[in-house]
């Protein structure tokens, strides 16, 4: 038999001795996925294969050198979740750091190597979700259940970012922007408080005061003295940027919002650390709660501007 052949069949052999030891010997989550990738693997190969002229030794070849990699990647390497395109160059680049640490060749495998890999990692996630739901108490349901979590997770905060500030908000905030800006003064949070206690519809004010009569004026005369506080040079940025901004998008999306509006805004400032945030809960103690409630109670109004007295008749 060619040399070349004995080394690859040696090579499928040893990997695949390796996930015999661990089938019997790991915990059942680890003999889960080591099912879950061998089964990922032998279907890479076949749709790979049925592409290309290969023979069956490529194919136990190619076998081999999946399993050996898969045996030496890391967790992190193969995600429970079906993989982006855009992220593919450096899926890419890690599989083939991968293959170049276990002394292989990206270049000479018996099949295309990225269509491999690709076919592979979806196969994972495929096998993954079959697997985990397939029967009571799955020990892959878990990881499985958390990685798509977490992965709704992250396009809720995509989406979420997505969703600006209404009109009014809009321009106080450019207010506040521009007056910083002018004054060479960085925008902080005080700045964004302020801003919002000005909106013409008195949103966030009647928050204010639905905590405690006067308590919005009394806030907005301690907002102007820190207007005088020295603080760092204006530095440019997009309200997205912000913190708080970003926590008010979320409570927008929650809460089928299609526009942040001030008591969101005020709530994205009252669930953000920050000094100024500190400072609320010092002076207000258990009434920040009244006031959290208060906005809360607040982030669905919309005003009607209804058209007044137009009438389609013939004169």
């Amino acid at each position: 038999m060619d040399p070349v052949v004995v080394r690859a069949v040696g090579t499928a052999g040893s990997a695949l001795s390796r996930y015999a030891v661990r089938a019997t010997l790991g915990s059942a989550r680890r003999r889960a996925l080591d099912g879950v990738y061998r089964r990922a693997i032998q279907r890479a190969v076949d749709e790979v294969s049925a592409d290309e002229g290969t023979t069956g030794l490529d194919l136990v070849h190619a076998v081999g050198l999946l399993e050996q990699m898969v045996s030496a990647a890391a967790e992190g390497d193969l995600p429970l979740l079906e993989p982006e395109e855009a992220g593919k160059d450096a899926t890419m680049r890690r599989w083939r750091e991968i293959a170049t640490e276990q002394g292989l060749d990206s270049q000479t495998f018996p099949l295309p190597f990225e269509k491999l890999i690709d076919r592979m990692l979806r196969g994972v996630a495929e096998e993954a979700l079959h697997t985990a739901v397939d029967g009571d108490g799955n020990p892959l349901f878990p990881a499985v259940a958390a990685a798509h979590l977490a992965d709704l997770r992250h396009s809720m905060r995509t989406l979420a970012r997505t969703i600006p500030p209404d009109g009014r908000v809009r321009e106080v905030l450019r207010a506040a922007y521009e007056a910083c800006r002018d004054r060479d003064r960085m925008l902080l949070t005080p700045d964004v408080l302020l801003a919002l206690l000005h909106l013409p519809d008195d949103s966030v004010t009647a928050c204010f005061e639905a905590v405690r009569s006067g308590l919005s004026l009394r806030i907005i005369r301690a907002l102007r003295r820190f207007q005088d506080t020295p603080v760092g040079a204006f530095r440019p940025f997009e309200w997205v940027e912000r913190p708080e901004m970003r926590q008010a998008q979320m409570y927008a999306w929650v809460h089928g919002a299609i526009t942040v509006n001030g008591p969101l805004l005020l709530l994205g400032i009252l669930d953000t650390p920050s000094n100024t945030r500190d400072a609320l809960v010092a002076n207000l103690g258990e009434s920040i709660e009244d006031l959290r409630h208060a906005a809360m109670s607040r982030i669905s109004v919309v005003v009607q501007q209804r058209t007044p007295g137009i009438a389609f008749e013939d004169e």
